[in-house]
């Protein structure tokens, strides 16, 4: 049996399709946000990063990064596990207490990144609820996409930002528990949600909502 040969097929249909990918080897340099160094096939070349996520350039930012060496020069740096193995760090409690704060809620739950927060959050909240049915703009994230899924609870997709055909949605289903899910401002099409009328419509019908 010759596993490699699969693989190697896998890789070349892959290429074949130009769906192989390459990620850019790039190099941020601190205090010149947007600005990063390409550490290209041809050599090294100056480039403007207009895709990153840090859209205000916080990671750069004198006090973001001397509290972090801060941080790490009296704590060390890692987790050493996870918080069922390690315990919580501190630093990080102290995070979520001021973020909760911040929005006037109970409590926050810091992740990883917003993908696992998204792929976390609606899996877990859709298998809490019996029966759930789940109601997803079209548009959606891939990493609410994926929550979705892996929930493994009856969805139905509505056209994007398109009010009439949830409340359709809605109407068909009296009764059901139902989540809603959506963005605010779409980070792939930049549009933005109609989320007072979303809401309207979610407590008009029971729902709940997930923004």
């Amino acid at each position: 049996m010759d596993y490699n040969k699969f693989f190697g097929d896998a890789l070349g249909r892959l290429h074949d399709e130009r769906r192989y990918r390459v990620f850019a080897d790039l190099e941020r340099i601190a205090g010149r946000f947007p600005h990063a160094i390409w550490h290209s096939p041809k050599g090294e070349r100056n480039v403007v990063m207009w895709c990153s996520n840090d859209y205000l350039g916080m990671g750069q930012h004198p006090k973001v990064v001397g509290a972090m060496v801060e941080t790490a020069t009296r704590t060390g740096t890692g987790a050493g596990g996870t918080r069922n193995i390690a315990g919580n760090n501190h630093s990080l409690i102290q995070l979520e207490q001021e973020l909760a704060d911040l929005h006037g809620k109970e409590a926050a739950l810091v992740f990883t990144s917003g993908y696992v927060s998204n792929q976390t959050g609606i899996s877990t909240l859709a298998k809490l609820i019996p029966n759930c049915l789940i109601l997803s703009d079209a548009l959606n994230h891939n990493s609410m996409i994926e929550g979705i899924r892996q929930s493994g609870t009856e969805y139905i997709v509505f056209r994007h930002n398109d009010v009439a055909h949830l409340e359709e949605l809605l109407r068909a289903n009296p009764g059901r528990p139902t989540l809603i899910i959506c963005e605010s401002l779409y980070s792939m099409d930049g549009d933005v949600a109609p989320l007072a009328k979303i809401c309207d419509l979610a407590e008009r019908y029971g729902a709940m909502t997930y923004v």
